[in-house]
C-alpha cells in the first residue's frame, strides 16, 4: 500500500514538473521570412485597423445615384479648366505641404454618368503615350500598366499576360491591385492582395482573383493607394524605409526595383482613381527635375491624392519615364504636341520631352 501511494506521488511529481518546466517554450510557428522589411518579398498588404481586411472577390463599384459633389478639396493649388463638359483639367506647379518641395502635378476628371465619352483600355504595339493618343483619335492618354513579365493584362476579354515572373522575383510585388473596365463607363479598382502578409502571397492571391473576375478590360499594378478611403499606400513600404531620406535610400544597398526602394523614393507617377460619385481621375506627377518637379514616394502620393480629392479608390500606375499624359490640342511645355506634364524619360530636358515606348495605355474617347 505504501509503495503504490509512493509511486502514486513520484508520478504526480513528474506531471506537475513537466507541465511546468519553465524552458519547456511553445514557440508560435512564424516564419520570420514572410513579415514586412526582412525580405524582397515582404509588404504589408493587410493595411491598418480602420479598414475590412477580408480577401475581395469581386469589384465594389461606385453606389448608383450618388449626388455629384466637389472633387477638388482644397483651394490655393490647383487650377482648372474644362477640356469639354464632363471633363476638367486640373493642375498644379509650385512647393506642396505633403512633400515640401516643388511638384507639377496634372489632372484629369471624367464624369463616368456622361454618356458622350467611353474609356479605353489599350494593349497596343510598342508606341509613345502621344501616339496612342492620336492613333486612337482620344481626347486623353496617360500611360498605363508596368511591363508585361510582372503584370496582368486583358482587354476586350483576351488575357494578354497573366504575370509570369516566378513568386520569388524581385519584381513579384508590381500586381498587387488592378483596374477594371467595361470598356465604356464603368471602372473600378480591386485590392487583389488585401488581407495577405507579404507580396509573394499577395502576387499568388491577385493573379486567382483576377481569374476569376468577368470585366473584359484590367490592368494590374501597384501598390494601392487608397483602398474604400483608407490610404493603405502609406504603409506598403516597412519602416524604416518608408522613412528614410533620399540619400539613405540611395546607400541602403537595396535594388532599385525592390520594392522598399522603389516606393520609398521620389519618382514621377502615375495614378488613376474613382470617387464615390462616379468620376474618374488621371493623375500625372512630374519628377527628376530638381528644384522645378521632385516627384513623390507612394507615401506622399497616397496623401497628396487624399488631401486634395479624396477619391474612395487610387491605384498607382507605371511612373518615372513612362509618365505622361496628353490632351487632344492642348498647348505643351515639353515640345510634343498635346503632351501637358514633363516627361523625364532618357535623352528628355525640362523643355524637350524624349517619350517612351509602351504598350498600355487608358484613353478617353467620344461614345460614337
Amino acid at each position: 500500500m505504501k509503495l503504490k501511494r509512493l509511486f502514486l506521488i513520484i508520478a504526480a511529481v513528474a506531471f506537475v514538473a513537466s507541465a511546468c518546466n519553465p524552458y519547456q517554450i511553445e514557440i508560435p510557428n512564424h516564419d520570420q521570412t514572410q513579415k514586412p522589411g526582412n525580405n524582397p518579398g515582404g509588404g504589408d498588404n493587410t493595411g491598418d485597423d480602420s479598414g475590412d481586411d477580408k480577401t475581395p472577390t469581386t469589384v465594389t463599384y461606385p453606389t448608383p445615384g450618388v449626388a455629384k459633389t466637389k472633387t477638388l478639396l482644397t483651394s490655393g493649388y490647383f487650377t482648372s479648366r474644362t477640356i469639354q463638359k464632363g471633363i476638367t483639367w486640373y493642375s498644379f506647379n509650385g512647393k506642396d505641404d505633403i512633400t515640401g518641395v516643388y511638384q507639377n502635378v496634372h489632372v484629369i476628371e471624367l464624369d463616368l454618368n456622361n454618356e458622350a465619352y467611353k474609356v479605353e483600355f489599350l494593349n497596343a504595339g510598342s508606341q509613345n503615350t502621344q501616339q496612342a493618343g492620336v492613333n486612337n483619335k482620344a481626347i486623353v492618354a496617360v500611360n498605363a500598366a508596368y511591363e508585361t513579365d510582372a503584370t496582368y493584362k486583358r482587354t476586350n476579354g483576351v488575357n494578354h499576360s497573366q504575370v509570369t515572373l516566378d513568386p520569388d522575383h524581385l519584381r513579384f510585388w508590381k500586381h498587387e491591385a488592378a483596374i477594371v473596365g467595361d470598356g465604356e463607363r464603368k471602372i473600378g479598382i480591386i485590392h487583389g492582395a488585401k488581407g495577405t502578409s507579404n507580396n509573394k502571397e499577395g502576387g499568388i492571391q491577385a493573379i486567382e482573383i483576377y481569374k476569376q473576375l468577368t470585366e473584359p478590360n484590367l490592368f494590374s499594378s501597384s501598390p494601392m493607394l487608397i483602398d474604400d478611403y483608407n490610404p493603405v499606400g502609406t504603409t506598403f513600404v516597412p519602416e524604416p524605409y518608408n522613412s528614410m531620406t533620399l540619400s539613405q535610400l540611395s546607400n541602403s544597398g537595396l535594388d532599385s526595383e525592390d520594392y522598399r526602394y522603389h516606393q520609398a523614393y521620389r519618382h514621377p507617377r502615375t495614378a488613376m482613381c474613382v470617387t464615390e460619385d462616379n468620376d474618374l481621375l488621371m493623375i500625372t506627377v512630374d519628377g527628376r527635375f530638381s528644384g522645378k518637379a521632385e516627384g513623390m514616394s507612394a507615401k506622399e502620393f497616397a496623401l497628396f491624392i487624399q488631401k486634395h480629392f479624396k477619391p474612395r479608390w487610387a491605384i498607382n500606375m507605371d511612373g518615372g519615364g513612362s509618365t505622361t499624359m496628353y490632351i487632344k490640342g492642348a498647348d505643351t511645355p515639353c515640345g510634343v504636341d498635346g503632351v501637358v506634364n514633363h516627361p523625364c524619360n532618357s535623352g528628355s530636358t525640362w523643355t524637350k520631352a524624349n517619350l517612351r515606348n509602351l504598350n498600355t495605355f487608358f484613353l478617353i474617347k467620344y461614345n460614337e
